[in-house]
């Protein structure tokens, strides 16, 4: 189990987090809960109440989209320290877009969206930095990677 201090040095390296304010990170640390999945456990499915983000600790978590008309071609494995779920930042869209399934035993840390919100409101220049670099991740999660 990590402690509130682990989380917040592991937060504070994430490219969506990087640059925070220290009391803000460790506001967002203590609100952090470790939660450990079974390979082949699915984290959530398309439509779901989007409660949380998500942050992969260890493991390999997959993800693909869906929309009404089937399945889009988004499918991305995720890396260490991935932010994942974070359309429980966007208040408009409060649904899941896809399903997050893990490929091996993972450990991911889960941060409720609205607490984040909240905390991110209170240090409004960490909170636009975050939105701004969360802009960036929604863009970039739609975006082929080109092959080499």
């Amino acid at each position: 189990m990590l402690s509130t201090e682990e989380v917040k040095d592991k937060l504070g390296h994430i490219p969506l987090f990087k640059g925070c304010a220290d009391q803000t990170l460790k506001d967002i640390a203590v609100n952090a809960r470790e939660i450990d999945f079974e390979k082949g456990q699915i984290i959530y499915e398309p439509g779901e109440v989007a409660a949380n983000i998500y942050i992969l600790v260890d493991g390999i978590v997959t993800f693909i989209s869906k929309t009404g008309q089937g399945y889009l071609n988004v499918q991305r494995v995720m890396e260490t320290s991935m932010i994942f779920g974070w359309v429980a930042l966007v208040p408009e869209h409060p649904h899941r877009l896809g399903r997050a399934q893990c490929l091996e035993t993972s450990k991911v840390l889960a941060i409720n969206g609205d607490l984040l919100l909240g905390i991110l409101e209170k240090d409004p220049q960490s909170g636009f930095l975050v939105m701004k670099r969360l802009c960036s991740l929604i863009a970039s999660t739609f975006v082929e990677k080109p092959r080499n």
